[in-house]
């Protein structure tokens, strides 16, 4: 009979190797790592629905005298409300028509200003804006009383944080005036002007002596 002689460092050896390989073979490992997130779904933008269709040129404002209900009602009073006068049928020196608007501002230390809403009182809470769709430029005059009063114009306030929001920010920044009246023209070509709800907007901040200055021939064309 032959004797096969097996070494006690092969014993060892296979006793290491063969669970190891049976376990391959027959149990396949687990992979225990976590499971991957599955990827976000896109969530669409709320349309933006169109505001009220007008027809153009749009006039904010000509002459206080004009017959018919206005697009854009200055009913938005802003900052240090008690310090704003505004009258919009002043017939001392207007720029054209009968009527000019004056405004003024007497808080020394604050600000204040008025926005043209649609509708009235608008924050961005309701329903509402024009669709001036087609608009090239909004342009207006205006003067100081004295010259040298800082202003600033602007024109859709309000951001898309609100139920409602204007589709276009338009901005002529800190205009610094004269005493004689000067035109001002922002082109609108390019955006989207399919719901505007503040249409038009002047802010001022307090001086020693009151704040004045006057408004004429506000137009989106």
């Amino acid at each position: 009979m032959k004797v096969v002689k097996v070494s006690i460092v092969g014993a060892i050896l296979a006793a290491m190797i063969l669970p190891v390989v049976g376990q391959n073979s027959a149990d396949p490992v687990k992979d225990e790592s976590p499971a991957a997130a599955p990827a976000p779904v896109p969530v669409a933008a709320p349309a933006v629905k169109p505001g009220m269709k007008v027809t153009l040129p749009l006039i904010v404002y000509a002459n206080g005298g004009e017959e018919g209900e206005p697009v854009f009602v200055p009913s938005g009073w802003m900052g240090a409300t008690d310090a704003i006068e505004s009258d919009d049928s002043w017939t001392e020196n207007p720029h054209s028509g009968e009527s000019c608007i004056k405004c003024v501002f007497s808080d020394p230390k604050g600000w204040g200003g008025i926005v043209w809403q649609n509708p009235a009182n608008n924050w961005g809470e309701d329903d509402g804006g024009v669709d001036l769709t087609g608009a090239k430029k909004l342009s207006f005059w205006v003067r100081g009383d004295r010259g040298g009063e800082v202003v600033e114009i602007k024109a859709g306030l309000i951001s898309k944080n609100k139920p409602f929001w204007d589709t276009a920010k338009i901005s002529f920044g800190k205009i610094k005036l004269t005493k004689a009246w000067k035109q001002y023209e922002m082109p609108l070509q390019g955006r989207d002007m399919s719901r505007i709800i503040t249409g038009f907007c002047w802010t001022a901040k307090g001086l020693p002596e009151p704040v004045t200055f006057y408004l004429d021939d506000i137009i989106y064309e």
